[in-house]
């Protein structure tokens, strides 16, 4: 998952005292954070998710991505994907991408347009993995394939505080 072997140990470590619940120190946010994406697909780096897109991705005539780091780096600096500020730079939760197209879920896109402007970075990301009464407790993340108009719904809720 990572390029850095002593990153990935930091970060390794930090999830396994966070499932353990001996987590301290400065990295139990983002072990906690990392935990909670496992179930939605876990998270990348951008890097990361310029091979996965490179070893998956098509192109609608079915041709590779030609460029996936740019194409990534694009998303990035245009906000157009949800990316989280950590120690170890940006990461990208994964269930915001369709990998097999190399492309942004269209219904991520819809729900983060609801949230615009009241959740972003982190905060955004969290809602996606966080259990949601609104959904009868399921994460939205994984409502959005079968439960749209209600995950929608429930955003639209948070944006407009009722």
């Amino acid at each position: 998952m990572f390029t850095s072997p002593l990153c990935a140990e930091e970060f390794l470590n930090g999830l396994q005292r966070a499932r353990s619940g001996a987590a301290d120190g400065p990295s139990p946010r983002w072990a906690i954070m990392a935990a909670a994406f496992a179930d939605t697909g876990g998270w990348v780096s951008g890097s990361e998710l310029a091979d996965l897109i490179s070893q998956r991705g098509r192109q609608e005539d079915g041709s590779c991505v030609s460029q996936p780091v740019s194409l990534v780096a694009r998303w990035i600096v245009s906000g157009d994907v949800i990316a989280v500020s950590t120690p170890w730079g940006d990461m990208l939760p994964l269930f915001q991408f369709d990998l097999q197209r190399a492309a942004i879920r269209h219904e991520v896109t819809m729900v983060c347009a609801e949230l615009r402007g009241t959740l972003a970075g982190a905060d955004l990301a969290m809602w996606f993995v966080t259990p949601n009464g609104e959904l009868q407790g399921e994460q939205p993340a994984l409502a959005l394939r079968t439960r749209l108009p209600e995950a929608r719904r429930a955003a639209r809720r948070v944006a407009t505080g009722r």
